[in-house]
């Protein structure tokens, strides 16, 4: 059985056992943390591995992930070109020059119908799913629809063995979404600034939701322009 990894050292050592594909990733972090930076490294060790990626771009258009894979030397023309790396723009809704764009970002049934599409052309393959930012898509929709969207989108990407990523702002969506979400997933990472405004560091938290209660590891990492994120050397292996 093929086993996934998140393509960061120091991450990947808490997960020797690896992810299994239709497994669901919950990530959520501040702003400018360094989430779409992960999300970029996910999607380069789906390339690496030969998995197909589907990046949804939501919070920049998916010109914006083109060149963060580009400084990963990363090109991504031939992988557009053989179908192994799919860009779904979620951003621009009017007037993009993807193939494949939302029109309506308010939309679920429209957003759900065309993840659908696109994940239906990858049958037969091991597949990558990211979805940066999810909490934009759902902002200011009610928490019923927000639910039920939700449960019914997992269900279907869990029952077709997709390996998803799904991408939250911090303080975006009410806690009560988040912490009812959350036990839908396999696996949650939590990025967050801690210490002053003049002496920051970035945490990163492994995890995930046991009896009403988020139970997970802490440790730093830093941002490299070279090498992406890089974990401190201290993590303990996660169970």
């Amino acid at each position: 059985m093929h086993r996934a990894y998140f393509g960061v050292e120091g991450l990947d050592r808490n997960i020797e056992q690896g992810l299994s594909y239709g497994s669901q990733i919950m990530v959520e972090g501040d702003s400018g943390v360094g989430k779409t930076v992960l999300a970029g490294e996910f999607i380069k060790e789906g390339l690496r591995c030969g998995d197909t990626c589907v990046y949804v771009a939501c919070d920049e258009p998916p010109a914006a992930m083109r060149e963060h894979l580009l400084s990963f030397k990363v090109g991504t023309p031939v992988y557009e070109e053989t179908g192994r790396l799919v860009f779904i723009d979620a951003y621009e809704e009017d007037g993009s020059a993807e193939k494949y764009a939302l029109s309506d970002l308010r939309n679920l049934e429209k957003y759900f119908a065309l993840e659908t599409e696109v994940l239906r052309g990858c049958i037969g393959r091991r597949v990558r799913l990211v979805v940066d930012s999810l909490s934009t898509l759902l902002t200011n929709l009610d928490i019923t629809d927000v639910l039920d969207f939700h449960r019914a989108r997992i269900k279907q990407l869990r029952k077709k063995g997709i390996l998803t990523m799904d991408i939250f702002v911090s303080e975006v969506l009410e806690p009560r979404i988040i912490t009812i979400t959350g036990h839908l997933y396999n696996f949650i990472l939590k990025m967050n600034f801690s210490g002053s405004r003049y002496n920051s560091v970035r945490l990163m938290q492994i995890g995930k939701v046991k009896s009403q209660q988020f139970v997970s590891s802490s440790h730093m990492f830093t941002i490299s322009p070279v090498y992406g994120i890089l974990v401190s050397a201290d993590m303990g292996v996660y169970q």
